[in-house]
């Protein structure tokens, strides 16, 4: 019988996302576990001579949150290497110049500049850059700015010439090259146009830009954790990851040095990788473990450039990007699945959505296994029928929390039918589909509150409710942004509620989001954030 706890919090507003029992006041722990949740005076005698007592008054206590889609070690990477070309750091073209002109100066003539995060619809111009925009910078550098879905780059002339581009260029399969009025390349590459630069698909080992030195990479790791627990986040999913963010990890581990849990879903290119080792889904420890095999698949909803049955609004034959062959897809879900991995699809148009299904329904019915959980990253744009085929295969459903907050001024582009079963998160929820809390960081704010807010609202940041039909409540979000995330990597036993035997992981709020007003959930402070029983974060 337990006689004292490790750790005892008292006072606080524990909201313990326990239907069993939702609200409580104290909450003890021991070694990394939660031993009891009650109320004060049940749980005072548990506090002895060296017993840790967090006095939580005035305090929502929540379990920690889970970000079950995101790219938290590339978001470090960026902020290590590159210049920041975020609309909130560079609100102009003008200003994007200056930050990518201030990167030249520090890199040595011959070697990449590199930009990160440019959004050209939160900016006045209103325009992806240009090969001649990116030249007035510097030519003596080849650069490469990328845009904020991941799906688009820029690059100036000598970025194009050290990547063998030319007005011969044939576009690749799955991407394309800009071009001018004259038919020369105007510096834009999107999808698979950007694998030779990042060494992806068939370029794989063969990047042109050189991967971050294992230090970089200790670097980079150390900033994704440090935010990660200023949010209340005391877990990810990462899901493109590749050998050189799995070392990362394990060195990180190894040290001690890993303060959140990692979830490492591994990108296709290695599923053979993967496979030959024996890998299976669930290896590794409750702090790092391998989830399954990450797909790519159509294009970028903040990009507009998702896969549709329809086409965009204001166009007849913009349908958006399919970037992977039907059949080269169907294979590999079938070897991943047959191989007794868990998968996730990148897949955000209702047209790539309907293949996806097609695909993941032909592997089930070829090699049948209950409790699969394979996943659909991201699902933006549904249907009736979509949610209905969901449900029947058991898949569960990923979709960008803060989007509709964050990028509420693209959506127009799908037109208000499609804008009522986009990120459809009220109807997944009614249909019993198992729904997860994700970000797709740094394609949007990693904030959880952020997302929950989006959830809860359905407006934008100016304000515009976009598929209020689509809202759910505050706790339901975030249930989804902690069970319905453990539950996606099946974790579901050991993380996502403050419930007896599970991991002492929790997130303490400077107020209730269940109560506050809905357009202020964002502006909650995060005041601790506690893993394994231990503080990653106190504010102040």
């Amino acid at each position: 019988m337990l006689s004292h706890a490790d750790v005892v919090i008292l006072g606080g507003n524990v909201v313990t996302i326990d239907p069993a029992n939702p609200r409580a006041q104290a909450v003890a722990v021991q070694f990394d576990r939660i031993v009891a949740v009650g109320t004060d005076d049940e749980l005072k005698p548990l506090i002895g001579a060296g017993t840790q007592v967090v006095d939580a008054r005035g305090m929502t206590v929540t379990p920690g949150f889970i970000d079950a889609h995101c790219h938290p070690l590339d978001a470090g990477r960026r902020s290590l290497l590159r210049a920041d070309c975020g609309p909130d750091k560079a609100p102009s073209i003008a200003a994007v110049k200056q930050a990518l002109a201030k990167q030249a100066r520090a890199t040595p003539p011959g070697d990449w500049v590199l930009g990160f995060g440019y959004d050209e619809a939160k900016l006045p111009e209103k325009r992806l850059l240009t090969r001649a925009d990116l030249d007035e910078v510097t030519r003596e550098h080849p650069m490469f700015v990328e845009h904020s879905s991941g799906h688009i780059s820029m690059l100036n002339s000598a970025g194009l010439e050290r990547g063998n581009l030319n007005r011969e260029s044939p576009n690749p399969e799955g991407g394309s090259y800009g071009r001018d009025a004259a038919g020369d390349l105007d510096g834009c590459v999107f999808e698979t146009g950007q694998d030779k630069f990042i060494g992806r698909g068939s370029y794989r080992g063969h990047a042109l830009i050189p991967d971050p030195t294992p230090e970089q990479d200790r670097k980079a790791l150390k900033l994704a954790c440090t935010g990660a627990a200023g949010l209340g986040i005391t877990g990810w999913h990462e899901m493109l990851s590749d050998p050189t963010m799995l070392r990362a990890f394990q060195t990180a581990r190894t040290r001690g040095e890993l303060s959140v849990r990692v979830t490492a879903y591994i990108y296709i290119d290695y599923l053979n990788e993967v496979t030959g080792a024996g890998l299976q889904s669930g290896f590794g420890d409750c702090m790092l473990r391998f989830g399954g095999i990450k797909l790519l698949g159509d294009g970028a909803l903040s990009g507009r450039t998702a896969f549709l049955q329809e086409p965009y609004v204001g166009t007849t034959d913009n349908y958006g990007v399919q970037g992977i062959r039907t059949d080269v897809m169907n294979a590999q879900i079938l070897a991943a699945h047959r191989a007794g991995l868990q998968i996730g699809i990148h897949a955000n148009g209702d047209r790539f959505v309907g293949m996806v299904l097609d695909a993941y329904e032909a592997a089930i019915t070829a090699y049948p296994r209950p409790n699969h959980r394979h996943r659909i990253e991201h699902c933006s744009v549904m249907t009736p029928q979509l949610l209905a085929r969901i449900k029947r295969l058991g898949l569960v459903a990923i979709p960008f929390g803060e989007y509709i907050y964050y990028h509420g001024e693209k959506m127009s582009s799908y037109g208000p039918k499609r804008l009522e079963m986009m990120l459809p998160h009220r109807s997944f929820l009614d249909a019993g589909i198992p729904v997860a809390g994700s970000s797709d960081y740094p394609c949007g704010p990693w904030s959880p509150l952020v997302a929950i807010q989006s959830c809860v609202t359905r407006k934008s940041r100016a304000g515009e409710g976009i598929g209020l039909g689509q809202r759910i409540t505050a706790e339901e979000a975030i249930r989804v942004y902690t069970l319905g995330s453990a539950y996606a990597s099946f974790e579901e036993t050991i993380k996502g509620s403050i419930k007896v035997g599970k991991l002492a992981d929790f997130a303490f709020l400077g107020k209730d989001p269940t109560t506050a007003d809905p357009d202020e959930i964002l502006g909650i402070p995060v005041l601790a954030t506690m893993v394994g029983g231990k503080f990653t974060y106190r504010k102040g």
